[in-house]
């Protein structure tokens, strides 16, 4: 079993200041660019300040236009400001905690080594962390929490524990749904937000249970949007990871990442770091992944992917030069076609040679994907995007083509990606 990490977030003072200052939320969206990597494919308002009423415009009289929002707060007392952000905290803390759990996992093999026969392990003090889905006692967590477990046991912040079952896994998002045998009346399910209404600077709270500690909370702020990360079992791509600024710890996957209202917008998983401590880089699956993925594997313990069968390399300026294209084309180049895949069996056709250019080789000769059911992609993490959030095994897909014949069209059915292979 992987100790993966937990994104925790390090709430961004001053933008909860502002917030609670102006009585304001920002809402607006952005799109994150994809960073270019070759990889293979499963071929994925402010509020207005509260200000006495004016008469509305006439004539004679223009209307009055609101104070500058750095006038608001320097009339505010700064003691109230930070009392109303402390508050504020702890009305999330106390709200949500009641919905999360901590995650206590007995392996069905040896820590540090392999076995021919299982052997019994005493309970890890903490794996993970997790959260109330539904009130019927289903429980969200990570995948890499309950991966090869064999007794899986909740603990709440009352103390109560009860024994679980893993009801399903999902490697590629690293998602997996607990349910609680008897779950208690009481048994409060989060409130679930929008992780596509995200944008970058928003305030994040994570609460979860690292170390084997009780239950803590951390803040900070979503550093980053549309990140891609390796999915737990290292196959595939797993696209649309938040980022965040937030300490990451051992015991926090799983937990809920919450935006200033409360509302989970994502499930804390990993760190980026050597040390094996927090470095400020921390990713979570996005709450709308959760959104898709969970209703499966609830149903039928599994999700299934879109499957394209290549594997591709984002076209770079360089590799557009190795290929005789202009160094502003954007899309993906096949290096790989899986033989029998769903791409081979409509024409697709990879890379079979290699050109170097001072000193580095380069794969050219394969098509390029330019775009995807008439959206744009401008490389591999947009195509992998694309598929997982819009595509479903035995939908049809047109791919637009660059090849060395021209531009063409190719219509694609889509298969269902295969748990055991690489693209």
């Amino acid at each position: 079993m992987r100790i993966n990490i937990l994104l925790v977030c390090t709430v961004s003072a001053l933008s909860m200041i502002f917030v609670i200052a102006c009585g304001g939320s920002v809402e607006d969206r952005s799109a994150a660019a994809a960073s270019s990597s070759a990889s293979s494919v499963e071929a994925g308002a402010v509020s207005a300040p509260l200000i006495p009423a004016v008469s509305g415009p006439t004539l004679e009289t223009p209307a009055a236009s609101p104070p500058p929002a750095s006038e608001i707060i320097a009339a505010l007392d700064v003691q109230e400001i930070v009392a109303a952000f402390e508050e504020a905290l702890g009305d999330i803390y106390s709200t949500v905690l009641p919905s999360v759990v901590q995650v206590k996992v007995r392996l069905s093999h040896p820590v540090g080594g392999r076995s021919n026969a299982p052997r019994q392990l005493p309970f890890v003090p903490s794996e993970g962390s997790g959260f109330v889905w539904s009130a019927d006692g289903h429980i969200v967590t990570n995948e890499h929490v309950v991966e090869s477990a064999e007794h899986v046991a909740v603990v709440f912040a009352d103390g109560s524990e009860y024994e679980a079952t893993v009801l399903g896994t999902d490697p590629d998002s690293d998602l997996a749904v607990l349910l609680i045998e008897s779950p208690p009346d009481d048994l409060k399910a989060v409130t679930l937000g929008d992780s596509d209404t995200l944008s970058v600077g928003q305030t994040a709270i994570a609460i979860g249970s690292p170390f084997g500690q009780e239950f803590s909370m951390t803040t900070g702020i979503v550093s980053a949007l549309g990140r891609t990360i390796r999915s737990t079992d290292g196959n595939y791509s797993n696209p649309e990871i938040i980022q965040t600024d937030a300490p990451i710890n051992p015991g926090n996957s799983g937990g809920p990442l919450l935006d200033r209202f409360g509302q989970v917008i994502g499930i804390n998983a990993q760190i980026a770091t050597r040390s094996g401590s927090n470095a400020g880089v921390g990713f979570a699956v996005p709450i709308n992944t959760a959104r898709r993925v969970v209703p499966e594997l609830i149903s039928n313990g599994a999700y299934k992917y879109a499957y394209l069968g290549i594997s591709g390399a984002t076209l770079t300026s360089e590799l557009a030069e190795a290929n005789g294209l202009p160094e502003d084309t954007r899309g993906v180049l096949i290096v790989e076609v899986v033989p029998g895949g769903p791409a081979a069996r409509f024409g697709v056709v990879g890379s079979e040679e290699t050109k170097e250019i001072d000193g580095v080789p380069y794969p050219v000769g394969g098509d390029v994907i330019t775009a995807i059911d008439g959206v744009s992609i401008d490389g591999m993490d947009d195509l992998v995007a694309h598929l997982v959030e819009n595509n479903m095994p035995g939908q049809t897909v047109t791919l637009e083509i660059l090849s060395m014949d021209g531009v063409r069209a190719a219509d694609v059915m889509l298969g269902e990606r295969p748990q055991s292979s690489t693209s």
